[in-house]
């Protein structure tokens, strides 16, 4: 794949936060690591601890980073901001900021998690973690550069169009590109149910491009720089013609993954605003306790 600006920024802004995060973390490991009862006797427990100003700013900084990371429903769902970017864009700094913004806040924590916090907390990880499984799904389905699906008729078009380029400029058959299509859906079908489905479609990347080399390898002996292209383009039309296929099924994994994801989001929104509201009233969100 390759390395486009836009995916070496992010490459960079990720490992320079997790490096942040983990720098921290080592940072505070020793009071982190020592029992909560010997903890007030550890140097950095005025500093670390949730109520502390260095434990305090984790918190804010986390709690913000779950707040901003919604200005990506607000591209998505209000129409004035629909044209501000592509979607995809939006859906990494929606998950950027629900990674990021969880490990902020298990540091506010100090790893003590107890009581109506620990609700919030544990429907946190699930969020951020299901918010992965999210993205994948969502980059299964074809769409436009503002992020709404296409229409099967519009990936069956551009199927076509991908098919008419390979035929042009290497001069494959229409048996050949038959032969590359078969490649392209074996072994799936579009009744594999949803289980089966969600299990295999991480390897079918894999799959797809060892099958596809092997079957291109046998059609045609092109200069290598002609046959990477061919491999290409043959990669992203095997690809649509899968998700025509699948297409059906990965609209409906989507569903039932908004359906699981959304009611621990509202918990853990609902919680975290409760926590800061009594930190607020009872002083302890300045140093008490």
């Amino acid at each position: 794949m390759r390395m486009t600006p836009y995916r070496a920024c992010t490459l960079l802004l990720w490992t320079v936060s997790l490096g942040l995060i983990v720098f921290l973390w080592v940072r505070g490991s020793e009071y982190y690591l020592t029992p909560l009862v010997e903890r007030p006797r550890q140097e950095a427990y005025w500093a670390l601890k949730p109520g502390g100003p260095v434990g305090r700013a984790y918190g804010i900084v986390g709690a913000s980073l779950m707040v901003v990371m919604q200005l990506y429903s607000v591209r998505k769902r209000i129409r004035p901001f629909r044209g501000w970017g592509p979607l995809r864009y939006w859906l990494d700094f929606h998950i950027f900021c629900g990674v990021l913004g969880p490990l902020f806040i298990l540091l506010h924590s100090s790893l003590k998690v107890h009581g109506l916090v620990a609700l919030s907390f544990w429907s946190m990880v699930i969020v951020a973690s299901s918010g992965v499984l999210g993205r994948f799904l969502y980059l299964q389905i074809p769409r436009r550069r503002s992020g709404d699906e296409l229409s099967l008729q519009e990936v069956e078009a551009e199927s076509t169009m991908l098919a008419e380029r390979i035929r042009s400029e290497f001069g494959l058959t229409q048996a050949a590109i038959d032969q590359l299509d078969k490649v392209a859906v074996s072994g799936l079908s579009s009744q594999i149910s949803l289980g089966r489905l969600l299990l295999r479609l991480p390897f079918e990347g894999i799959r797809l491009r060892l099958r596809l080399g092997a079957q291109l390898g046998r059609m045609k002996n092109l200069p290598p720089k002609s046959f990477r292209k061919l491999a290409g383009l043959s990669r992203q039309r095997a690809q649509l013609q899968r998700r025509v296929l699948l297409m059906a099924k990965l609209q409906e994994l989507f569903y039932y993954w908004h359906v699981f994801h959304k009611p621990f989001a509202i918990v853990m929104y609902i919680f975290m605003f409760v926590h800061i509201g009594v930190a607020l009233m009872t002083g302890y969100a300045w140093g008490g306790g």
